[in-house]
């Protein structure tokens, strides 16, 4: 009767100390991944510093990464202000809330707004807010000024 209550107490050790390594091991895990990635951060904020202060541009490798950084941060810049015209949105310089281009404030802040129109939309269009609205349409379907 003694050795099977050994036994017992042996196993439920063993499981206590290897409950004990399983916790500890997922602790430095944890803690492992945590830290690569702060300095995944850091890199590449060290690499954002050197590309967009120009340094070491002596090195052909980073004056290339440079340049198609550039590159890309023109694209990016291009994409959201075709977003900004798709959605019929402009920034408030103020407070960067989204404000509708017929706005003449934005309605956060109360920055007046600069309107630009580049090019009149083609059809009907609104008299109060420049929206496009049906040929036959009584209301303007944006701010409901009758037509």
């Amino acid at each position: 009767m003694a050795n099977w209550g050994e036994k017992f107490n042996r196993m439920t050790q063993s499981a206590i100390t290897k409950s004990k390594e399983m916790v500890e091991v997922t602790r430095l895990n944890t803690e492992i991944s945590a830290l690569g990635q702060n300095l995944k951060e850091l890199y590449s904020k060290a690499g954002e510093y050197v590309l967009v202060n120009g340094l070491l541009g002596g090195d052909e490798a980073i004056a290339d990464l440079a340049n198609q950084a550039a590159a890309i941060r023109q694209n990016i810049e291009a994409d959201q202000e075709k977003l900004l015209e798709i959605k019929n949105i402009n920034i408030c310089p103020n407070c960067g809330a989204e404000v509708s281009r017929a706005s003449k404030f934005c309605d956060r802040c109360g920055t007046e707004m600069v309107r630009v129109f580049l090019d009149p939309p083609a059809g009907n269009v609104c008299k109060v807010c420049g929206s496009l609205v049906e040929k036959d349409a009584l209301f303007c379907g944006n701010c409901g000024a009758k037509q």
